[in-house]
């Protein structure tokens, strides 16, 4: 008895189609709306962040103003304005802009300011405040002695409010 080999018939093939299904490009479309919102989350800029590095930095340009004023035995002041804040000195009974000096040089408010207020440690109200572009610009002047007066700047923009303390050492504290 012979057996023959039954006759395999390949199956009916299809061709495969190309391409993605609806739902892998649906998947794809949502993944690609949720890093586009985190990165535009992560890039654009806080401006009460800005404000509070603007505020830090006013601190550390304040005690280096101080360091300054007693190593050259001058006075300096810190004049202040919505637009822009300088270092000025007076020598002879001329205004200088300390503008030789890179890091005590004149600058822009990173976040434009709304309001600006100045006070000393004798009174609850501000001794200077400043509402309006015009107004002329609040002045502080930088003591040269180790023990200076308890003082407060306060920076106000559209967003936020920041204060800054400056204790008798001259050490400058942010507070929100």
């Amino acid at each position: 008895m012979t057996i023959t080999p039954a006759r395999v018939y390949p199956a009916a093939r299809q061709p495969l189609a190309g391409g993605f299904t609806l739902i892998e490009m649906l998947v794809v479309i949502v993944l690609a709306g949720i890093l586009i919102s985190i990165v535009t989350i992560s890039v654009t800029p806080d401006p009460r962040q800005k404000l509070l590095r603007e505020a830090e930095r006013i601190g550390q340009l304040m005690s280096l103003a101080a360091d300054e004023a007693r190593i050259r035995q001058l006075p300096i002041v810190w004049e202040a304005d919505l637009r822009s804040y300088r270092f000025v000195t007076e020598v002879g009974g001329e205004r200088r802009l300390l503008s030789e000096d890179d890091l005590l040089r004149e600058r822009t408010w990173e976040t434009p300011l709304t309001r600006l207020s100045l006070q000393d440690g004798a009174g609850p109200q501000p001794a200077q405040v400043l509402l309006g572009p015009g107004a002329p610009p609040v002045r502080m002047a930088i003591a040269r002695e180790w023990v200076q007066p308890h003082w407060r700047l306060e920076l106000t923009s559209e967003d936020a409010t920041v204060r800054i303390e400056f204790d008798e050492a001259g050490r400058a504290t942010v507070v929100q």
